[in-house]
């Protein structure tokens, strides 16, 4: 353009970037007793459009199979103890499309979901991402709240300021959600740089050239915190 978790990484630490947004008022009555809640399996069938998955899972004994529209099965990570599912589908060699939904808990209980709808085409890379919850009585979709606004000039120099449009474009950002845990990994996807500095590269897309040696960083670890429903930066070295 790039898994279950658990509560004994979450962190509230004073940082020194964070989203730039203020935190509403909530609505949200405590979720009902854990034994009536429902799980990350429960919560990925009920995905409705744009924030669905292409896949139907199944179990066929120990192992999960995920069935796409074209009817290929492949088989799916559910992991119902660390609130997590995968998919990555490799396709038949015209790209792969790698899909991850998680279950996150607010401090008072209640269900965040994150969804990640990646696709590779053997150039570049893209990805889908949504941050919802699905039992807050007014608001489905919190992805710029949780999130916040996150950019290639978050990993560059701090004295690199080339034009933003090419570089979204050279060097997208991706996440990539835990397992384990409840830290979100934000990376730069590079493999573009072979066009973007090649000889048949435009003059406008050489501006971009330049930037794939000026990172500073490669990665980005945001964590959750349970309190506010946001991810954090950490702060800064």
């Amino acid at each position: 353009m790039s898994k279950a978790p658990a509560t004994d990484t979450d962190t509230a630490e004073i940082i020194q970037k964070q989203p730039e947004t203020t935190l509403p008022p909530t609505n949200e009555a405590p979720e009902p007793e854990i034994s009536k809640r429902k799980n990350v399996l429960d919560y990925y069938r009920s995905l409705e459009p744009p924030y669905n998955s292409p896949y139907e899972l199944t179990q066929k004994g120990n192992k999960w199979i995920a069935e796409s529209s074209l009817e290929m099965e492949l088989e799916a990570t559910v992991d119902l103890k660390n609130g997590f599912i995968e998919i990555i589908d490799e396709g038949t060699g015209g790209g792969t499309y790698h899909v991850q939904v998680v279950l996150f808990r607010l401090a008072n209980g209640n269900p965040m979901i994150a969804v990640s709808k990646k696709a590779y085409d053997g150039f570049g890379a893209t990805q889908e991402y949504h941050f919802l919850r699905p039992e807050h009585p007014d608001q489905y979709d919190w992805t710029e709240y949780t999130l916040g606004a996150l950019s290639v000039f978050d990993f560059l120099e701090p004295d690199y300021a080339e034009e933003p449009a090419i570089l979204e474009e050279a060097m997208p950002v991706l996440l990539d959600l835990p397992q384990r845990g409840t830290t979100l990994t934000a990376s730069v996807f590079t493999g573009k740089r072979f066009y973007y500095c090649g000889d048949s590269a435009s003059p406008e897309e050489q501006i971009a050239c330049p930037a794939f040696d000026r990172l500073r960083r490669g990665e980005i670890k945001l964590h959750w915190d349970r309190a506010s429903g946001q991810f954090l930066f950490p702060p800064e070295e």
